[in-house]
């Protein structure tokens, strides 16, 4: 039999999980709701039970030889232990590398769900030819992951790349991290509803109006169709993430960054005020060299990041690693 990873990638919402081969294909996908419970016991149930399913699914032509997880956390990169899950408390402090190689029988390794977006990317999607990268997911907040000379930067306590809560206006809206005026709560999909919400006294014409329930889907199709409110809260969305961008670029000098996740649908209406942004504050050559494109790989982005970090790593030195 030839040798597969299974690789998943744990959300808020959803768990994704595949079977993929050594070059990246995948053979075997599966999906399945995130327990409403969200105990560690169910987590771990669901996860052994869609293993399960992609083990049988690849016999008799693949057998899986290790286990990458994707998890939206700071994990201890000595044990794989998760030590601050914001979306998924109940994991904090879960020593989720040992219980999951346990019960599955496999050697595991364990990354932050952006990190592995960014090395899937750089591995198989939208920035594959370039070394130094910065991936950036707009989604329901705003993730990010930093590619520098081919590593990937995780920063001595794991948290490096933690683009969401780059500080873009010193007096704005509280974050959930204990900061105010983050990048997440101006260019995220939750940011888009607030500040359309926030602008509809000022906008009393706009069709938005009349939603019984905004989503950043329904700001997106007003701002397509015209309308004046919508177009001004992807201008803001655009405006803030030039500023955040650019510092990075003047820090980091990439050269490519990668934007993806679901916020980025609205690319079309926020990619102007953007790139404006970006050319008024980074430094004159940097801001020109670098590629600003749109992600390649959409939900298989932390799949195939984790696939590939399994893939290369040693797995005789140690049955559990973390990253």
């Amino acid at each position: 039999m030839k040798p597969a990873i299974l690789a998943a990638d744990l959300g808020g919402t959803n768990l994704r999980m595949a079977a993929v081969d050594h070059d990246g294909t995948i053979i075997y996908r599966a999906r399945r709701a995130t327990p409403h419970e969200r105990s560690r016991g169910s987590i771990v149930g669901l996860i052994s039970e869609v293993a399960n399913e992609c083990r049988s699914a690849i016999l008799p032509s693949y057998q899986l030889v290790s286990f990458g997880f994707a998890v939206p956390a700071v994990v201890d990169g000595s044990t794989g232990k998760i030590l601050s899950a914001p979306n998924l408390p109940e994991l904090d402090g879960f020593d989720v590398a040992k219980v999951l190689s346990e019960g599955l029988s496999l050697p595991v390794i364990v990354e932050n769900d952006a990190n592995a977006a960014a090395i899937g990317e750089h591995w198989k999607g939208a920035s594959r030819d370039a070394r130094s990268v910065i991936n950036v997911t707009l989604g329901t907040g705003v993730g990010g992951g930093i590619i520098l000379n081919n590593a990937c930067l995780r920063g001595i306590d794991g948290t490096a790349g933690e683009i969401g809560h780059i500080c873009v206006e010193p007096f704005g809206v509280p974050c959930g991290c204990g900061s105010t005026g983050c990048l997440e709560q101006y260019a995220s999909a939750s940011a888009i509803v607030r500040m359309a919400s926030a602008l509809l006294n000022e906008y009393p014409e706009s069709v938005l109006s009349d939603e019984d329930e905004l989503t950043a889907l329904v700001v997106y199709e007003a701002g397509k169709a015209g309308d004046r409110l919508s177009i001004e809260v992807f201008r803001r969305m655009g405006f803030y993430l030039g500023i955040g961008l650019a510092g990075l670029i003047n820090v980091l000098n990439p050269e490519v960054i990668v934007i993806g996740g679901g916020a980025s649908n609205g690319w079309d209406l926020f990619a102007e005020p953007m790139t404006d942004e970006i050319r008024k504050r980074a430094f004159q050559r940097p801001a020109e060299r670098v590629k600003l494109v749109r992600a390649a790989l959409g939900d298989d982005a932390g799949i195939l990041g984790v696939a590939q970090l399994a893939t290369r790593t040693d797995f005789e030195a140690s049955s559990i690693i973390a990253l």
